[in-house]
């Protein structure tokens, strides 16, 4: 799920003080040192201050999830700053060929790594539908949420300011060994796909499932509608009837893998 990022709120006279003492140093600094050094004191300068900013967001965000979802607050509580990606986290054990599985995009596993302006826990629903697709499909346990928003990052399918780009569930998907079928929003097609086996990706615009943008999963249907998989509030997985959700859908893509 995409967040806005917080705003920054900073005293006026914190910020006079602080910037006075930046110009004291640069002064003594370039006196006796020359104007390299002052470089360098100001790139670690403004470094750090842009970690402090951007630590500050997180955590103004994270309130907002918990607020807004509180399926999460156990995830925004523990949060302890950012974590590297575990790139050779392998979830095999967990994955059977052909059972596409369920994971939240905020499970302690990735959901404090870093995607976009935010962490997965709240940034990473495209990424995480994308894993859940190719694990089920593949039954490649490697190819994890953090695995798949490296991918997105590397690939510059991750777009700062507008989250996740749709090339990553066409394009992006056929690099990692999918077949991706773009769909026409009718209900006879959606379910004769998934009656073969191909779970949907569907882009939702705002509505049952966001305010803005987000990705969730169509695992199969049956009488009662279409089961969902999202990875942002697992309350939702359930069966949602066509009319219920087909005007939130903004685009969406079948999988199987390549020598279907």
């Amino acid at each position: 799920m995409r967040q806005t990022k917080a705003k920054l709120k900073s005293p006026i006279n914190g910020f006079l003080i602080l910037l006075l003492i930046v110009a004291l140093a640069y002064a003594l600094i370039s006196s006796f040192c020359g104007v390299e050094p002052v470089k360098k004191f100001l790139d670690i300068f403004e470094k750090s201050d842009k970690s402090e900013n951007d630590d500050y967001a997180i955590q103004e965000t994270l309130k907002e999830v918990s607020e807004k979802n509180p399926e999460a607050a156990e995830y925004v509580a523990n949060f302890n700053g950012i974590k590297d990606y575990d790139l050779d986290l392998d979830l095999s054990s967990e994955v059977t060929v052909g059972t596409i599985p369920y994971y939240t995009q905020w499970d302690s596993r990735w959901g404090y790594c870093q995607y976009g302006e935010g962490l997965i826990g709240y940034t990473g629903c495209g990424p995480t539908a994308l894993s859940m697709v190719a694990m089920g499909l593949t039954g490649d346990g490697t190819l994890t949420p953090a695995y798949i928003a490296d991918f997105a990052t590397r690939e510059g399918y991750c777009v700062p300011g507008n989250g996740t780009a749709w090339l990553l569930f066409s394009e992006g998907a056929e690099k990692l060994g999918l077949t991706a079928r773009e769909l026409p929003l009718w209900e006879a097609t959606m379910r004769n796909e998934l009656d073969k086996g191909h779970p949907i990706i569907c882009i939702m615009g705002p509505g049952h499932f966001t305010e803005t943008g987000h990705y969730i999963v169509l695992t199969s249907c049956n009488d009662s509608g279409f089961e969902v998989y999202d990875p942002y509030r697992p309350s939702n997985c359930q069966a949602w009837a066509y009319d219920d959700i087909s005007g939130e859908i903004k685009n969406l893509w079948s999988y199987c893998i390549a020598e279907d």
